[in-house]
């Protein structure tokens, strides 16, 4: 469970990226949204966090009954022995169950450590462009 959970927090997380360039692009890419700011940002954090808990509590009530008949009938098994009221919970078994809460509680952590990465990839970059000038050919430019 814990690879989907992060693969979870991870989609979330970056979700709201296009919508801050898209807020950001008025013509002067220079004028780029602060991301380190914006994932730093405690009342953010806090807002994600339910988001991010109320979307797995309806990913875990999903109804699995459709997947689970297309697998029985791909596996040359009879699609019909299919518990019609199966969910996504039921599948991923009982301790699934408190993992929304988990990743409400653990986001701000997550989304702060990411903040932290935003600003040492910013303080990075002009050494990086100017790497990336002196490594490629001027014709691959």
């Amino acid at each position: 469970m814990r690879p989907a959970l992060m693969s979870f927090v991870a989609a979330c997380l970056l979700a709201p990226v296009p919508s801050l360039a898209a807020e950001a692009d008025n013509g002067a890419p220079d004028q780029a949204p602060d991301l380190s700011r914006e994932l730093a940002d405690p009342e953010r954090q806090a807002e994600l966090a339910r988001m991010a808990e109320t979307m797995a509590n309806l990913l875990l009530e999903m109804p699995a009954a459709p997947f689970l008949r297309a697998a029985a009938t791909m596996a040359g098994e009879d699609p019909d022995a299919v518990d019609e009221n199966a969910t996504v919970g039921d599948l991923a078994g009982p301790e699934a169950a408190g993992a929304p809460h988990e990743l409400a509680a653990r986001l701000p952590q997550m989304m702060s450590a990411m903040a932290a990465m935003a600003d040492a990839f910013e303080q990075m970059a002009p050494l990086l462009r100017e790497r990336l000038e002196s490594a490629v050919p001027p014709d691959y430019r």
